[in-house]
């Protein structure tokens, strides 16, 4: 599972993953330490190599480089997330906003807070930042040309996502 900041990556990945049995892979997890400090690039690749060593797993995350290629590599079924900014920026506004005033740990004892927030490097101003950055680079990454054998779900439109899912049989169909 992949798309930018703020596009529903990891709550869809619990939804699958509690739909499907299978374990999930938060990759924001296996890269942040304490005090929002970087593990070692060294040691965030390990930690997602040991990881993907599992026989079926969801991950999750915005990875790119040599992360996004040991995901690919070992991946049977691609879904980005390729929701416009004007869709995630009010979702990351509104739960930055939240996790700040409940103090919601994130990982490795993480909080968003006021303060952090309007730091320069905030979540933010990083995710706007890069969103085109990042949709571009998955739209090269993801070309049919560079993906035979993989298949790539593009998920667009947030209307029609958990439709989309349900007809692939990875959320439950619908009660009637």
């Amino acid at each position: 599972m992949i798309g930018p900041v703020a596009s529903g990556k990891s709550t869809l990945a619990a939804a699958l993953s509690a739909h499907t049995g299978l374990p999930g892979i938060d990759l924001d997890e296996l890269f942040w330490g304490p005090d929002w400090t970087p593990l070692d690039t060294p040691v965030f690749h390990k930690g997602v190599r040991d990881r993907l060593a599992g026989p079926a797993w969801i991950a999750d995350g915005n990875y790119g480089g040599e992360v996004a290629e040991m995901l690919l590599e070992r991946a049977e079924l691609v879904l980005w997330l390729d929701l416009p900014l004007r869709v995630c920026l009010p979702r990351l506004v509104s739960r930055s906003l939240r996790r700040a005033a409940t103090g919601e740990e994130l990982f490795a004892g993480n909080r968003e807070t006021f303060r952090h927030l309007l730091a320069p490097d905030s979540i933010l101003r990083w995710g706007p930042l890069h969103h085109h950055r990042h949709r571009r680079r998955w739209s090269e990454r993801l070309h049919p040309n560079r993906t035979a054998g993989l298949t790539v779900v593009r998920l667009d439109r947030p209307a029609a996502i958990t439709a989309q899912l349900r007809r692939l049989g990875l959320l439950p169909a619908t009660e009637r």
